[in-house]
């Protein structure tokens, strides 16, 4: 059976379950893709050729009695995809005991890899680099919850959501006090709160689109109040999504702002002994474990000749032996040994080079 899974993950969740050890091949799919007709009415055949390449390249490392759990997973690619719900890229992981199907809200190059790990560069810069939030419309009457990266729609979160006010009543006798409606609203309020906090994780961060009036009242009897992260003030309920989405994008960069800010400040007052910003020594330190947290710009790249525990930067990312981005290594690894990973933008670590790494010990 393949289990398909959309972008409303946790951002670590995915990344996590896509650094975990497993036995076997990892077969990677990258394509890019297209939101509107006709052009996506072609993509499946971009599929069909990258799905054909996989299969070659299984049957090069085992026959196909060997190879068949993988065989039977990439034969139901196909049919399990809907190429109307595309965005504007695709990445397909397929081990031997999971399909995870990913839609990324920015085009990538057409790519096969059938390796002993997957090729995450591409989800995790997007995971751990992009403002990953979601937008709660929150009316009078009923909520519906938005899954977003940065200023892009990814999609309706389902389940809970879209929830209907049941507490919503224009009895008289009910709400001919003041006391009468504040209590119908806290309950509706509670009952969001809870809903939201299942959905979108301890971690979430949500922009609530409702009135300026309406939005305290929501923090206030919220029993997870972490997870909000600034109101877009207004009635929204019969506003387009991806509208709603672009509009709450400047709050979320905003949060995300301060959260650099405090990044930076926490390695400002790292003394000496408790940061490193060499590559060579961050390589080290992380594969020890060391790492609390790890700080690197978005495209900053380096490639690099490994030979056991050594490693030298080189110029040649092509050159025989050598490992054409050593930053994406050191990233995984870090993740793998339990660390925590904070992409920044461009030019806020060029005073260390652009990666900085804070030390457990």
């Amino acid at each position: 059976m393949i289990i398909m899974s959309t972008t409303t993950l946790l951002r670590d969740e995915l990344v996590h379950r896509l650094m975990a050890e497993r036995q076997g091949p990892c077969v990677t799919l990258l394509l890019p893709t297209h939101r509107t007709m006709p052009e996506a009415g072609q993509d499946h055949l971009v599929l069909r050729r990258l799905v054909e390449q996989a299969e070659s390249r299984l049957l090069e490392t085992g026959d196909k009695r060997s190879m068949a759990p993988w065989l039977e997973r990439l034969a139901g690619l196909e049919k399990g995809i809907d190429h109307t719900h595309n965005t504007e890229g695709l990445a397909i992981f397929i081990g031997n005991d999971l399909t995870e199907v990913v839609r990324l809200p920015f085009p990538v190059a057409e790519r096969c890899v059938v390796d002993g790990t997957f090729a995450t560069r591409e989800v995790v810069r997007w995971k751990l680099g992009g403002v990953d939030h979601h937008v709660l419309v929150l009316g009078t009457r009923g909520a519906r919850l938005f899954h977003a990266s940065n200023d892009h729609l990814l999609g309706e979160v389902r389940g809970a959501f879209p929830m209907e006010n049941r507490h919503y009543t224009t009895d008289a006798v009910a709400v001919s006090t003041s006391r009468g409606q504040v209590n119908q609203l806290r309950e509706y309020h509670v009952a969001v709160d809870r809903a939201l906090h299942e959905a979108v994780g301890a971690n979430g961060r949500v922009v609530v689109a409702c009135t300026h009036e309406q939005y305290p009242q929501l923090v206030a009897e919220a029993g997870h109040k972490e997870l909000y992260i600034g109101n877009l003030a207004g009635s929204h309920d019969h506003h387009a999504p991806a509208e709603v989405v672009k509009q709450a994008w400047t709050i979320a960069y905003e949060d995300q702002k301060r959260r650099h800010a405090a990044d930076l400040d926490l390695l400002k007052r790292a003394g000496a002994g408790k940061h490193s910003t060499s590559v060579k020594d961050i390589w080290s330190q992380v594969r020890e474990g060391r790492g609390l947290t790890l700080l690197v710009e978005r495209d900053l790249r380096m490639a690099a000749r490994v030979a056991g525990d050594t490693m030298e930067l080189v110029d040649d990312a092509t050159a025989a032996g050598v490992v054409d981005d050593i930053i994406d290594d050191i990233i995984e690894e870090q993740l793998r040994k339990g660390g925590d990973v904070r992409i920044l933008p461009n030019g806020l670590l060029s005073d260390h080079g652009g990666i900085a790494l804070l030390l457990r010990y």
